[in-house]
């Protein structure tokens, strides 16, 4: 009997071993589907042993980790191509269990927050032990392909001088030097957003990259009309102006398709960090534009040293002079730490990026969130009237005169226009779905308030342990996106950050805005929103940023008058997932008409 038995099985591996050797590629399938199988059963079983087994009271409970089809790579695809879409599906998924659980991606835990008490704890409070400089290391590596030349930088150095240099950028003696750059910038150029020259050739980057076509020039009694692509237009136009403060005019001038590289490159940013290949298809025009980027940046700092040491950097860098401290800084910092070029090109192409992938879309979209609301439109431009004055040239007897100018008062947009400033936040909450990421250094419990754990129907809050070695992903647009926090979240509400006080009572993120109503002074406060992250790793570019996006959002509302090309309504044009701000999945063709004097 057990001679037959082993007869069986033997007839048994010869057929399976004949199959597999005479349909490789079928047997091959079959495999995978059947590991993805056992995968997801093993997993799914452990996610409900750890789920149903959790401490009763205040003990802290061990944060689960979803089911998943993958050895190894879990939910790294799931991840990639889904990003905040995917993880707000398994948090609303989970219902009550829904403010913390885990996934599980190239091998490690990651536990996802998607409460603010808990997100707080771990943002704001500086005591808690994690770190985000191995996620620095792994940008740098996978998106940057610095080859190893960050993490070979002095860590002293690299965590302290280098990076201390970014902390400047929150200091208003950067902002007041980098704002009055910009403010001039859009007060010059706003009237030329689209200028009128019908030829590509006569055009600027913006126009050309925006399909810019003249309808009407100005002739006669015609209003001068031009039809556009709203997002290329503005996105280009706020790039050119933002580049050109940061890296100097020289840089622009030198490197006119740095902007397009940098956006083709930052197409495929989840890809990149997923460790994606450049063979891999679709992979190899972002990676060759990231080259041509770094390859630019190495040759700006090769002159930028040699003007900083007193000598010729060459006739195509006529004027270095206007290359901002904090590039000039960080070039400084690296070169003493011994980094190779290849370290600080890559190292302030970050910064670039980072200053370019969230304002410039936020910009457009706060437009588009503006006009397509006329009566919100109307009750903004009576706010911000006083403080964007239309300035005609002045005479000067000769045919051919200047372009009339913009006046701009900034402070007084962000100090004194809560309605323009609630529209900003309103339209980083709905289209700024940015992450904070870090790793645990040390196991620490995190908890729940009991205003998150009423909200999600938990009879007392809960905390969870966290341990060294695991990462934690703090999904922004999770939060922003949710319905028990924000009062139909899919609506534009641009009064839905403003709070009535007395007087400034200095709290956190509170911006006071001397606007009365009634006896009260109007607030725009973020509230529970996090979108730059917070305390010591918070995004060093937010109190530039934030004065970025309402100057040029209000240059271009007192300016222009826009309306959709096809006549019809405005309708929203989708979400693509990038990096930072989400870009729109359609095209939004509109036509503009200039305003001369209000």
């Amino acid at each position: 009997m057990a001679s037959l038995r082993q007869e069986r099985t033997s007839s048994f591996l010869q057929y399976t071993t004949s199959q597999a050797t005479e349909h490789p590629t079928q047997s091959f399938l079959i495999l995978l589907f059947a590991i993805s199988v056992i995968t997801r059963v093993l997993s799914g079983l452990r996610f409900r042993a750890v789920a149903s087994n959790q401490p009763q009271g205040n003990s802290p409970r061990t944060v689960p980790i979803l089911p998943y089809w993958v050895p190894w790579l879990g939910h790294a695809i799931n991840f990639a191509v889904g990003g905040t879409d995917f993880l707000t599906g398994a948090a609303r998924s989970l219902d009550t269990n829904g403010s913390i659980y885990a996934l599980w991606m190239a091998n490690s835990k990651h536990n996802v927050v998607t409460v603010p008490s808990i997100a707080k704890q771990i943002l704001i409070d500086r005591s808690s032990p994690i770190t985000m400089n191995d996620f620095i290391y792994h940008v740098m590596k996978n998106f940057w392909d610095d080859k190893g030349a960050i993490k070979a930088v002095d860590p002293t150095a690299l965590w302290g001088n280098i990076h201390g240099v970014l902390a400047s950028m929150l200091r208003e003696s950067f902002v007041t030097k980098a704002i009055k750059g910009t403010v001039d910038m859009v007060q010059d150029r706003t009237w030329n957003l689209v200028s009128g020259a019908a030829s590509p050739v006569d055009q600027t980057i913006w126009e050309r990259q925006g399909n810019v076509e003249i309808f009407s020039s100005r002739n006669g009694d015609r209003d001068f009309v031009a039809e556009a692509s709203l997002f290329p237009l503005i996105r280009f136009f706020v790039g050119d102006i933002a580049t050109t403060v940061l890296f100097g005019r020289n840089f622009v001038e030198n490197y006119p398709n740095i902007m397009p590289d940098l956006w083709e490159m930052d197409t495929q940013f989840n890809l990149f960090m997923a460790g994606t290949p450049s063979w891999f298809p679709g992979m190899g025009g972002p990676a060759s534009a990231r080259e041509r980027i770094i390859q630019a940046i190495e040759e700006h700092h090769d002159a930028l040293f040699k003007y900083l040491d007193g000598q010729d950097p060459g006739d195509r860098w006529s004027d270095m002079s206007d290359v901002s401290s904090v590039i000039v800084d960080r070039a400084r910092e690296f070169k003493a730490a011994g980094s190779s070029p290849r370290g600080w090109a890559t190292g302030n192409g970050a910064v670039l990026w980072a200053m370019n992938i969230n304002a410039n879309p936020v910009i457009f979209w706060m437009t588009w969130y503006i006009f397509s609301n006329p009566l919100l439109l109307q009750e903004i431009r009576q706010e911000i009237a006083p403080y964007v004055q239309f300035q005609k040239p002045a005479a000067i007897g000769l045919p051919i005169t200047e372009p009339p100018k913009l006046n701009i008062d900034i402070a007084a947009l962000w100090g004194k226009c809560p309605l323009l400033k609630g529209a900003f936040f309103e339209t980083m909450r709905l289209e700024a779905a940015s992450m904070s990421y870090k790793m645990v250094e040390n196991d620490f419990v995190v908890h729940e308030d009991e205003k998150d754990a009423k909200l999600l129907g938990k009879k007392e809050p809960q905390s969870w342990l966290l341990k060294k070695g695991e990462y934690i992903c703090i999904p922004h647009g999770v939060h922003q996106s949710d319905e028990k926090y924000f009062r139909d979240p899919e609506r534009f509400d641009p009064r839905r950050f403003w709070a009535k006080e007395s007087h400034d009572d200095g709290a956190e993120n509170g911006h006071a805005n001397g606007h009365a109503v009634g006896d009260a002074e109007v607030k725009v406060e973020y509230k529970t929103m996090k979108v730059w992250g917070g305390g010591k790793q918070m995004c060093k570019g937010k109190t530039f940023a934030e004065r970025e996006v309402v100057l040029f959002v209000a240059a271009i509302v007192m300016q222009w008058d826009i309306v959709p090309a096809n006549g019809g309504k405005w309708v929203h044009p989708g979400r693509k997932i990038g990096a930072g701000a989400v870009n729109p999945k359609q095209d939004v063709r509109v036509r503009m008409k200039r305003r001369e004097g209000w």
